[in-house]
C-alpha cells in the first residue's frame, strides 16, 4: 500500500487519470507520476465479454517456475471422452514440473505464501521470485535454511522496491538468529550485485510514517522529521548509518522539541532496536544541526 511521505497516511491516496498521478488527498503531495495503465483498453461486463475481447493469456511472472505461460488443459463440453480428458490432464500435470524444477517449485510456493502473510505488493513478490530463481541456478541456495533464505530475499526485494519492512520484524517472525539471517542475506546480495537494477533504493524518510504510527505521535512530528532526514540524506550525512535507527532518532528529537516526547526506551521497544543505537544517532543529529535541547 502507498503511504504519503509527508503526512504518513495511506488510505487517502487517489489516482488522477488526467495526469496519471497518485496524489494524497489530504495535502496534495504527488506520490507517483507518469503511472502506466497496464490494464486492457476495453471494459468487460460479464465473463462472456472477457472471453470475447481478451486477446492474450496471463502475463509472464517469475512467481511460477515456468513463467506462468504453460497451457492448462481444462474441461471442454465438446470432449465427450471424459476418461481421455482426465488422462491428458494427469500427463500435463506431470510433464509441467520436470525433476530439475521441483526445488524451484518448492521455494516459489513457500515464497508466495510468506509474502502474502507479510502483505507485500505484487512487484516486491516478482523481484523476490527472480532472486530465488537465481540463487537456485547459481547453487547459492545450498546448505542454508530455506526459510532464512526466503526471509532474506523478501527483505532485500522490499528494499529494492522502496517498500520498508524492518529486519527486526523479519527476525522475530521467523525466529532467526542474527548470524543465520546475515548469512542468508550475504548470499542474496551476492546474486543481486550481478543483476541490473537490484540495488536498494530505500531512503531513510520512508521509515518515518511507520515509526510515527507505532509511537502514536501527531503527524506534525512526522512531517518535520521527514524534512530533516531528507535533508541529511541529500547532503550525504546519512552515509554509513542505519536508516531505521537514524529515522527513529530524528523522530525522538522532533517529538522532544514539540513537547510530545517519547522516551528512548519507548522508541527502542516499539522498533526492536537498542537504546544505545538511538542515543548515538541522536547525538550525531544534534551535533550536525547544532541543536540545543533543554530537558
Amino acid at each position: 500500500m502507498m503511504v504519503c511521505p509527508t503526512c504518513g497516511v495511506g488510505d487517502k491516496i487517489i489516482y488522477d487519470q488526467t495526469r496519471a498521478q497518485f496524489i494524497c488527498s489530504i495535502d496534495g503531495t504527488v506520490i507517483a507520476e507518469n503511472v502506466v495503465d497496464t490494464g486492457p483498453e476495453w471494459r468487460e461486463f460479464d465473463s462472456s465479454d472477457r472471453d470475447k475481447k481478451g486477446r492474450a493469456g496471463s502475463p509472464f511472472t517469475n512467481r511460477v517456475h515456468d513463467g506462468g505461460i504453460t497451457t492448462i488443459i481444462g474441461r471442454s463440453a465438446r470432449m465427450k471422452d471424459k476418461v481421455k480428458l482426465m488422462k491428458l490432464q494427469r500427463w500435463q500435470s506431470k510433464l509441467r514440473v520436470a525433476a530439475r524444477d521441483k526445488k524451484v517449485v518448492t521455494y516459489l510456493s513457500t515464497l508466495n505464501s510468506e509474502a502474502a502473510k507479510l502483505n507485500l505488493p505484487e512487484h516486491v513478490k516478482e523481484t523476490a521470485a527472480m532472486i530465488i530463481k537465481k540463487l537456485i541456478e547459481t547453487g547459492l541456495a545450498r546448505r542454508v535454511d530455506m526459510y532464512a533464505l526466503i526471509a532474506a530475499t523478501l527483505y532485500y526485494a522490499s528494499q529494492v522496491n522502496n517498500f520498508p519492512i524492518y529486519i527486526q520484524e523479519i527476525r522475530k517472525i521467523y525466529s532467526l538468529d542474527t548470524s543465520t539471517l546475515w548469512k542468508a542475506l550475504e548470499r542474496v546480495q551476492a546474486v543481486a550485485k550481478n543483476t541490473q537494477n537490484m540495488k536498494s533504493k530505500l531512503k531513510p524518510v520512508e521509515h518515518i510514517p511507520k515509526i510515527v504510527n507505532r509511537l502514536n505521535l501527531p503527524q506534525q512530528v512526522g512531517t518535520k522529521s521527514a524534512e530533516l532526514v531528507d535533508l541529511m540524506f541529500n547532503t550525504g550525512l546519512t552515509s554509513g548509518k542505519g536508516y531505521l535507527a537514524l529515522s527513529a532518532a530524528m523522530v525522538y528529537l522532533i517529538s522532544s522539541l514539540m513537547d510530545v516526547k517519547k522516551t528512548q526506551k519507548e522508541v527502542a521497544e516499539a522498533l526492536q532496536i537498542t537504546e544505545v543505537t538511538i542515543r548515538n544517532r541522536y547525538k550525531e543529529i544534534v551535533s550536525n544541526f547544532e541543536i540545543e535541547v533543554s530537558i
